[in-house]
């Protein structure tokens, strides 16, 4: 597994400070996507996973520059296929965001896995932080590299050694180990990330 210290990644992309609420999730994962927006002002934004949209919040709060901003998730009522996962299914997906004009809602059963490529526009940044099982990480991360924009776009995954949501630790490093360890871990956080060179 490659990884970089946080010293080092900030130094190389600039300061991920944000101003707004601390997220659900810890912030030294939240930084990191603040500081990939700062460096390489994207125009378009895909979350997979958004839930009530406390990160995009802090994301757009801090990125004038983003045009559109593509939030993923279940429909209430949905089944998650981890069931530690069936409390984070969204009542009201994106309310923390429900007045940004740039955000984009794409409510499904099944989430992402009821969404083609062809629906989705070429994207500078995809955040993956949806359904946490083996088979939900694969179809994410296949789905995210068809829509990445090819050459320079990134692709983030949360969650890598989170010992609740063992499964995306694993299916990094399968494909670290089958690729060349292409995906970076952020030490003393839980995500990874990618630069990427295939897309379109």
């Amino acid at each position: 597994m490659s990884r970089i210290d946080r010293e080092t990644f900030f130094k190389i992309f600039g300061s991920g400070v944000f101003v707004g609420e601390r997220p659900f999730f810890t912030q030294q994962d939240v930084e990191p996507l603040v500081a990939f927006s700062r460096k390489f002002h994207p125009k378009t934004v895909i979350e997979i996973g958004i839930q009530r949209g406390e990160t995009a919040k802090i994301i757009l709060d801090n990125s004038p520059w983003i045009e559109r901003y593509i939030g993923i998730d279940l429909t209430p009522g949905s089944q998650t296929p981890l069931a530690i996962q069936q409390s984070e299914v969204p009542q009201i997906a994106g309310e923390c965001i429900k007045n940004d004009t740039r955000v984009e809602l794409i409510l499904r059963p099944n989430g992402s896995r009821d969404i083609s490529p062809e629906a989705l526009p070429v994207a500078d940044l995809i955040f993956i932080d949806g359904d946490h099982s083996s088979e939900g990480v694969l179809f994410d991360t296949h789905l995210a590299r068809q829509v990445i924009r090819k050459g320079g776009g990134i692709i983030c995954w949360h969650d890598y050694g989170n010992m609740f949501v063992p499964d995306v630790t694993a299916v990094i490093d399968g494909m670290n180990r089958i690729e060349g360890d292409r995906i970076c871990l952020i030490e003393d956080g839980t995500l990874c990330f990618q630069f990427c060179t295939e897309g379109r």
